[in-house]
């Protein structure tokens, strides 16, 4: 292993998984014994220079000499990349003979510096464990010793830079040593042990940031791919966080954070502090209304925030355009009410064409006996012709009420577009006043649709857009294929709409110029809707609207 120490006893426990990753402590040993011993030379030089105490200057230059020395080697191995484990080792060995060479130049058993052996041996238990801790001490003991007994016994020469130390006897030397070696041992152990507490420790600490972070990862790709708007505020309405989504419903594109939720949601009709004060009674408050200044409407879900106590730390506000979805249910309100009106409708007009095809035969044959006068001749041929008006009537309105089934085959909507342009083109009802522009870009292949239906929205629209331009003026259609879809736009230069006539404008007999039955444009929104698609419209009084149909492009 290049980071530490094998560990094999993680499974019992035991102190040989105590060592620190091996490559981190010898790189920190380098800087710090370096740090150490030029503090102690400068530290004994600044003494020996602002006092009149003699201190033993000479030794601890050698010393540091060594040190220096020896700390340039291991650089250099370090930077040839031998193994951590080996070049650790080899620190350790260098530091226990810096430290056996400082304790006998500066008084042998009696050096003020043989406390230095214990760091060694702290040091070998961070990087090796246990096992490294007590062969360090192992060394250390026996270089002690050698050097306790060597002097006493005369195999080495006391240094002469050391102080005059009285000769000991046998058995006070012998306790001495024994007393130093079971002090080796017992900072072996401690230092083991408070090694392996550490390096689990910060095992179980590595693992929280692991797993913070991968919570912290996921949470912020949640918030990040949710489509709806999502922040976070403390208790007094400060947010504190807020998704992508936000900003991009809001249409702001600076911070949110800081900023209080009464700035960034003005919506219409809400005071936050009620709302805020409404929470804390535990239950979510559900808002709705548009935003101050703009006609984007606004659904939230103002929920508490707590923390494993129950007290409220904050809250979450989750926000979406609710546009689409009222467009949804207006939709959906609309089709129901046109099936209701269809269904009564339907019988109605069975039981009117009867008795107005008896009035309108009727009325023929009065116009035909002899004696009547201009006047007689002339009601019985309104008579006639407003039947026939409310005839036609009717057999839109059935044919509103109770459309056939849709006949579906493959076939080409642009080709069915362009061919419907073209007949009504030569209409009576296109007068030289009109302009008819086009842009159609067919599709790739055949779509499954009723043609005949299509064909009947397509000429409703034309004929709802001349209508719609009594002075003269340009239609423009504009076709081509968009995504899943096929998209038709019907531009005209007309009246255009107020927005409640909108809101009507496929409503059955909401008719909204003269002469209008109500019911073309219902029939265009009850084929495209049978063909799954959807209609928009676009319009201003005075400038003209724009439908805009949709239809998808399921492969025949």
């Amino acid at each position: 292993m290049i980071d530490g120490a094998p560990r094999r006893a993680a499974a019992s426990g035991g102190l040989e998984t105590s060592a620190l990753p091996t490559e981190r402590v010898a790189k920190w040993l380098l800087g710090l014994r370096l740090v150490a011993m030029s503090a102690l030379l400068v530290g004994a030089l600044l003494v020996q220079t602002t006092t009149d105490e003699i201190l033993p200057i000479a030794p601890l230059a050698r010393v540091a000499g060594l040190t220096y020395a020896l700390s340039l080697i291991w650089i250099v191995l370090w930077v040839l990349r031998i193994p951590p484990r080996l070049h650790g080792a080899l620190q350790l060995a260098g530091d226990l003979a810096i430290v056996a060479t400082l304790v006998y130049m500066t008084g042998g058993p009696a050096s003020p510096f043989a406390f230095l052996f214990l760091i060694v041996l702290a040091v070998g238990a961070l990087m090796f464990g246990l096992r490294g801790a007590l062969t360090v001490a192992g060394a250390a003991f026996a270089l002690y010793g050698a050097l306790a007994e060597g002097i006493a016994f005369g195999l080495l020469k006391p240094s002469r830079f050391g102080p005059a130390v009285p000769p000991i006897g046998p058995s006070a030397l012998a306790f001495q040593i024994l007393v130093t070696g079971a002090g080796f041992a017992v900072v072996a152990l401690l230092t083991s042990y408070l090694a392996h507490s550490l390096q689990r420790a910060e095992d179980r600490l590595q693992g929280e940031r692991e797993a913070s972070a991968r919570l912290f990862a996921i949470s912020a790709d949640v918030l990040r791919s949710v489509d709806s708007g999502v922040l976070a505020a403390d208790v007094e309405g400060r947010v504190v966080l807020a998704n992508p989504a936000a900003h991009r419903i809001l249409r702001q594109a600076g911070p949110f954070e800081g900023q209080h939720l009464s700035s960034l949601l003005p919506l219409e009709g809400v005071h936050w502090p009620d709302v805020l004060g409404r929470l804390a009674l535990g239950s979510p408050v559900r808002i709705e209304g548009a935003v101050v200044g703009g006609e984007v409407p606004i659904g939230c879900t103002v929920t508490a925030l707590t923390d494993a106590a129950g007290t409220l730390v904050g809250l979450v506000v989750h926000f979406r355009d609710v546009s689409e979805a009222r467009e949804a249910a207006k939709r959906e309100r609309l089709r129901e009410r046109m099936e209701a009106v269809g269904e009564m409708a339907a019988g109605i007009a069975h039981e009117i064409r009867n008795p107005l095809a008896s009035i309108s035969g009727s009325a023929q044959v009065l116009g035909k006996v002899p004696g009547l006068g201009p006047n007689e001749r002339k009601l019985s041929r309104i008579i006639v012709e407003e039947s026939r008006r409310l005839s036609k009537i009717i057999e839109s309105f059935l044919g509103f009420a109770r459309p056939p089934d849709p006949q579906r085959a493959p076939c080409d909507i642009a080709l069915i577009l362009d061919e419907t342009l073209t007949l009504f083109a030569n209409s009576a009802e296109v007068t030289e006043k009109h302009r008819i522009e086009t842009r159609i870009t067919p599709h790739p292949e055949p779509v499954t649709a009723d043609a005949q239906q299509l064909r009947q929205a397509f000429y409703n629209l034309a004929r709802n857009a001349i209508q719609a331009m009594p002075q003269g003026g340009t239609m423009r259609v504009e076709a081509a294929p968009e995504g899943n879809d096929y998209v038709v736009r019907w531009c005209d230069e007309g009246v255009g709409m107020e927005p409640h006539q909108i809101q009507e404008i496929f409503q059955p007999f909401k008719a909204f110029r003269k002469g209008g039955t109500g019911l073309g444009l219902a029939v265009v929104y009850s084929i495209v809707s049978d063909h799954r698609g959807e209609i928009r419209v676009d319009s201003q009084a005075g400038k003209g609207t724009t439908f805009t149909i949709r239809i998808p492009l399921e492969a025949a």
